[in-house]
Formats: C-alpha cells, sequence, structure tokens
C-alpha cells in the first residue's frame, strides 16, 4: 500500500506568496521544447525562401 503523499508546500523561492495570488509572467514557465521547436521552424522557412531566392 502506499504511503499518504504529503500536503503540497510553496516553493522554496516564494515563501511570501499566498495561495490565491494571481501567477505573474515570471512565474509561468515556457517548456524548452517549445522554444526549440520555434527555432527549428524559423530556421526552415529562412532555408526555404533561401532556396526559392537562389533559382531565380
Amino acid at each position: 500500500m502506499l504511503p499518504d503523499a504529503a500536503p503540497a508546500s510553496l516553493p522554496a523561492g516564494g515563501p511570501g506568496l499566498a495561495a490565491d495570488a494571481a501567477p505573474t509572467l515570471v512565474d509561468q514557465r515556457i517548456p524548452v521544447l517549445t522554444l526549440g521547436v520555434g527555432l527549428a521552424l524559423m530556421g526552415l522557412g529562412i532555408g526555404f525562401l533561401g532556396l526559392r531566392m537562389r533559382r531565380r
């Protein structure tokens, strides 16, 4: 049988934050995968435009 889980607590960096506080932009994190996919798509788009311009 699994032991009971401890209640969730606030992160060590924000002990003064209230539980009902609205999240700020600092608290919202963007996953690294999203940034990597965006950079890859930008690279493909620039490469596509470069090939199209080279053929003319």
